[in-house]
């Protein structure tokens, strides 16, 4: 009995999935295509068959119409993810069950093997390629202010027609894998996985001819990556591009981590939230007083003094004139200024004995030339 039913159960789907209009064709983008790339070619295409630009054409007018309705699914999250499983007449069931009140989140196959008729169906989540990562040099102005960074991205994809390469085979269990099934004996089978190069994925197998594809079911294209240095972002963080790496038949593309390398800033040094720098000062200045002006990261400017005598690598905390915080930036930590006293490498006789009488030494005197007179009498 539970055979029978999975039985019909694996050929309704399959109908439903084959079934229907093909929502990535009538964009003409890639069944990996990311939310930008579908607003994209939907724009475009809307643009070129809109009735307004196409009056009385009533082959534009279904086509527009046929964009409309694949954009209105691809855009959605959760309509794409049950379109990408059962297809466009699976979407319609899911649509009327969520009208009935069902919720519209029930699997097919949760009819059969959910709820506690044969046991709980294990969920397993797509296989997923490899992740490529990558540096991104940043400067410290870059993580002050923000940027927003755009590279040129090497990567393989796959066909945009690969599909139609696709032929049904149901002891495909994953890519390169299928399920051989045994008669043993009256009632006895036995099922075994073995490897095959021929399957392209779960129930079904590629052409490796295919004139869809005369460039082979993958090439290699060019693609420009856009991402955002947040403020206050730190040395070391990882920027996720989600499925933005080589694609696969069979499997979900890989992530693009970009790691956040700082460049070194000729004046200020970063320590979490708060820039550290120094500052020359001459002897003068610390002795009675300076007021020194420089520019920040960012190039405001911003004053640091002292009306008092300043040791040598005094430190001067400036408050909120550090890094902003991630979490919110516009808040800002502190700044640190060591003050740095530039010394005189030398100083003349007049300068010495001015300091010597300035800071209580003993003034020197001038040592007298002896005469004759200045002679002991014997």
């Amino acid at each position: 009995m539970k055979s029978l039913l999975f039985r019909i159960l694996v050929v309704t789907l399959a109908i439903m999935v084959e079934c229907g209009r093909d929502f990535y064709k009538i964009l003409g983008v890639r069944r990996r295509a990311t939310e930008r790339e579908i607003k994209t070619a939907y724009r475009k295409l809307s643009r070129k068959y809109h009735p307004d630009k196409n009056p009385g054409d009533k082959e534009a007018e279904k086509k527009f119409q046929e964009i409309a309705n694949a954009y209105e699914t691809l855009s959605d999250k959760e309509k794409r993810k049950v379109y990408d499983r059962h297809g466009e007449e699976g979407l319609k069931e899911h649509l009327k069950q969520k009208q009935a009140g069902g919720g519209g989140g029930m699997d097919p196959f949760d009819m059969f093997f959910g709820g506690g008729m044969f046991g709980q169906r294990q969920q397993q989540e797509e296989k997923r390629g490899p992740d490529l990562n990558l540096d991104v040099h940043v400067t410290l102005k870059d993580l002050y202010l923000g940027r927003v960074v755009s590279v040129m991205h090497k990567k393989q994809t796959l066909c945009l027609n690969y599909e139609d390469c696709r032929t049904d085979d149901r002891s495909c269990i994953g890519p390169g894998m299928k399920m051989v099934t045994r008669q043993l004996g009256p009632g006895f089978v036995q099922q075994m996985q073995t490897q095959d190069p021929g399957c392209g994925g779960k129930g079904y197998r590629l052409k490796r001819r295919c004139r869809a594809c005369p460039k082979g079911l993958t090439e290699s294209a060019e693609k420009i990556l856009t991402f955002e240095v947040e403020p206050g972002m730190t040395d070391g963080q990882v920027i996720v591009l989600e499925n933005e790496g080589d694609e696969f038949i069979g499997q979900a593309p890989g992530h693009v981590n970009f790691r956040v390398r700082t460049l070194p800033h000729p004046t200020f040094t970063r320590q979490g939230n708060n820039l550290h720098m120094d500052l020359h000062v001459s002897l003068s200045e610390a002795l009675v007083e300076f007021s020194k002006t420089f520019k920040h990261v960012d190039g405001h400017k911003v004053r640091v003094g002292r009306k008092d005598v300043t040791k040598p690598f005094q430190v001067i905390r400036v408050a909120g004139e550090g890094m902003p915080l991630a979490d919110n930036p516009s808040r800002k930590g502190d700044l640190f200024v060591k003050i740095i006293v530039d010394f005189p490498t030398k100083l003349t006789q007049e300068q010495k004995e001015t300091v010597l009488e300035l800071f209580g030494g003993k003034k020197r005197t001038k040592k007298k030339k002896k005469t004759s007179k200045d002679h002991d009498e014997l």
